[in-house]
């Protein structure tokens, strides 16, 4: 991608305003039937999603190698609407060979690209500076370019290049869906006129124009998945499931005995697959295929949801842990709203997310508590808060299923979401000592104490080294010798002096606990097991115990 220095882009709407915008894009295209009406729905809406001077949609010509503009928004020049460039060339011809999005913060004085001296003209004419643009692909193939322009510098970022990605697979499928529409319109036409010796297939276009409509319906009124495989199973005739890309099953109408397996995917992803009951003959097997395409579509919208969703989360989770003390006036509402009553007593958890399956790991732990989760995604962690106290036994049997290793450090409860901040920062110390230790588990940070503390200092290498120095004498004859004392030192002062207790946890006799303390004592100096002492012995002690030293 094409990149420039950074230039600050224009304020942003909310993330709530742009999901919102590509939820009524998506919907609004779909509901469209001529490729043109599409089109011109496209970049304008595409154009008031970014507020930006100009978009335009352009298509590949594989023949010709080249990419043409077919529809613009806000472009002022003849030669402008009418480019074509050939493939690979300027921004335009990069994106249009549908590999990745591209952008320029000033195209003709960028040196990165490779430019055409006739369409340089044509961009100076129009008075085109900055260039952002997204390949429009359907199932691998490059159908054009959804793009962009400003007439002045401009760096796109991130976020605003996924918004128009995300827009621009909408349009994909929109325009694909459009143009196999006029398609087949058109060859109902011809085989009306033929309609003796045609009549099968007329017969299959009309099923697939009915189908359409009903799916249609399904994905613009209630894009969920049991809805769009109940019409599919009215127009198949026989029960069909969806299950996801790792194979687990999404939703399905009834038991799938002999299944024929139709890929689902969306700009080159994969989503999935439809399973269909028995074997398809040309004609059904289009009618599964299309029902695929929608399944494609609503997993899209599901899944730009659940992204708004998290993202809503974590400003919210976020701004209670850094703001404790601030009035958070809106809070019981936003705690209702995923299922968390007021005045709930709430533990926070830190659960590892690695890189790779961390979305699958966000998906699962939002059912944890039937719901009633508020979940934040920070840099290294996954951290939620949540009222159900069972959390543990459910999160356990939930990675257990999925063959993931579960290592989660817990605060709390409260009762006050100004606590929640406190919480947190004893779930960290508690998951950083089960990282220092490097074991897995769930660890309370109430069980810890201050030994939390300690074992994240030493997990950063900030523990002093003279923390330990007190009880080096025992851990150097227990080296030396193969004997316990450190250990028994550490029982001693763990059971308040109980010589008997020490006995029963050592599995020695009593006499030889009071052998081994003499020798302590020898070892340490008197007062060893008396304050002031005690305390750093005691620390020491359960830092070393603890093997993190």
């Amino acid at each position: 991608m094409c990149t420039m220095d950074m230039t600050p882009s224009p304020p942003r709407r909310s993330r709530e305003d742009l999901l919102a915008t590509l939820l009524d894009t998506a919907t609004d295209i779909l509901a469209l039937d001529d490729v043109e009406d599409v089109l011109q729905a496209i970049v304008r809406r595409t154009r008031a999603l970014l507020g930006t001077d100009m978009a335009y949609i352009s298509f590949t010509d594989a023949r010709s190698n080249e990419t043409y503009i077919r529809q613009t928004d806000g472009v002022a020049t003849h030669g402008y609407r009418t480019l074509r460039q050939p493939l690979g060339t300027g921004v335009l011809g990069q994106i249009a060979r549908g590999i990745a999005p591209a952008q320029t913060r000033d195209y003709l004085v960028d040196p990165r690209l490779n430019r055409i001296d006739r369409i340089d003209r044509i961009v100076r004419e129009e008075g085109v500076r900055a260039i952002m643009g997204v390949p429009l692909t359907v199932g691998g193939r490059a159908l054009g370019a959804l793009v962009v322009a400003e007439r002045q510098p401009r760096v796109f970022t991130p976020e605003e290049i996924s918004d128009v990605d995300l827009l621009g697979r909408h349009a994909a499928v929109a325009l694909d869906r459009s143009m196999r529409f006029a398609e087949l319109s058109r060859t109902a036409a011809d085989l009306e006129a033929e309609r003796v010796e045609r009549a099968r297939e007329l017969a299959l276009i009309t099923d697939m124009l009915a189908l359409d409509s009903a799916l249609i319906d399904a994905v613009t009124v209630t894009p969920a998945l049991p809805r769009i495989l109940d019409v599919g199973r009215g127009a198949l005739a026989r029960d069909l499931e969806v299950r996801d890309a790792a194979g687990a099953p999404l939703a399905m109408t009834g038991i799938v005995a002999q299944p024929t397996m139709i890929a689902i995917a969306a700009g080159g992803e994969s989503l999935g697959t439809l399973h269909v009951d028995g074997a398809l003959d040309d004609a059904a097997r289009s009618l599964a295929e299309r029902v695929a395409a929608y399944v494609s579509l609503a997993l899209l919208l599901e899944h730009a949801r659940d992204d708004a969703e998290l993202r809503l989360q974590t400003e919210v989770l976020g701004d209670l842990l850094a703001r404790p003390d601030a009035p958070h006036p809106h809070a019981a509402r936003w705690l209702r709203r995923w299922g968390i009553p007021a005045g709930a007593a709430l533990r926070v958890v830190v659960v590892d997310a690695p890189a790779e399956g961390r979305s699958e790991r966000v998906h699962a732990l939002r059912a944890l508590g039937a719901g009633a989760v508020l979940l934040a995604d920070h840099e290294d962690h996954l951290c939620f808060a949540t009222p159900d106290a069972d959390w543990g036994e459910r999160a356990d049997a939930l990675f257990r299923a999925h063959g993931w290793s579960l290592r989660a450090g817990v605060g709390g409860p409260v009762n006050d979401v100004r606590l929640l901040a406190d919480a947190h920062s004893r779930a960290l110390l508690a998951h950083g000592s089960l990282a220092t230790l490097g074991r897995d588990g769930v660890v309370d940070a109430a069980e810890l104490g201050m030994l939390a503390a300690l074992l994240d200092l030493s997990r950063r290498g900030e523990l002093p080294a003279s923390l330990t120095d007190p009880v080096r004498p025992l851990r150097d004859y227990d080296s030396a010798r193969g004997t316990a004392l450190t250990r028994t030192a550490f029982l001693f002062l763990e059971c308040d002096g109980h010589v008997a207790r020490v006995a029963e946890l050592a599995h020695v006799h009593r006499n030889t606990v009071r052998q081994r303390l003499e020798r302590i004592g020898s070892l340490l100096g008197p007062g060893w097991d008396a304050s002031p002492r005690r305390l750093e012995t005691h620390l020491a002690l359960r830092v070393v115990m603890a093997g993190a030293t």
